[in-house]
């Protein structure tokens, strides 16, 4: 027969163990937004009091011919902690460019939070807002 002890014991360790899960829990933030031209999407990914960031851009009406290269800035706009930016990047063959920063900071970022990007590419520039999904 069980005795009331183990029964406690292995509730308490149950217990135990769903905290920790809980702790370890990783929590996404996706922003996104669109230009005229570009289209872009931001995973704030937080993680154990840290966060890390993906990126993807989109040319909207992608040719191989019309961008050979770009840059990008992104940044949040009230002052947080996420600024990035990256120059002389191509797009794959389908307009798209994905990245992911090892950059770790503190989790700060909310979803009230919103991102500015800029894309500067063949002499012209367009910024446009990201906001959470």
């Amino acid at each position: 027969m069980i005795s009331i002890k183990k029964i406690t014991l292995a509730l308490v360790f149950l217990i135990l163990l769903l905290l920790f899960a809980c702790q370890a829990k990783e929590n996404d933030l996706i922003f996104s937004g669109e230009g005229e031209n570009w289209s872009s999407k931001v995973t704030v990914s937080q993680t154990d009091g840290d966060e890390s960031y993906k990126f993807q851009i989109n040319y909207k009406e992608y040719s191989k011919q019309d961008i050979p290269n770009f840059s990008y800035n992104v940044e949040a706009k009230n002052g947080g902690v996420i600024d990035f930016s990256e120059n002389n990047v191509s797009l794959d063959n389908e307009g798209l460019y994905q990245s992911d920063f090892p950059i770790s900071n503190s989790a700060s970022t909310s979803i009230k939070d919103e991102l500015v990007i800029k894309v500067e590419w063949d002499g012209k520039s367009e910024e446009f807002t990201l906001i959470k999904k």
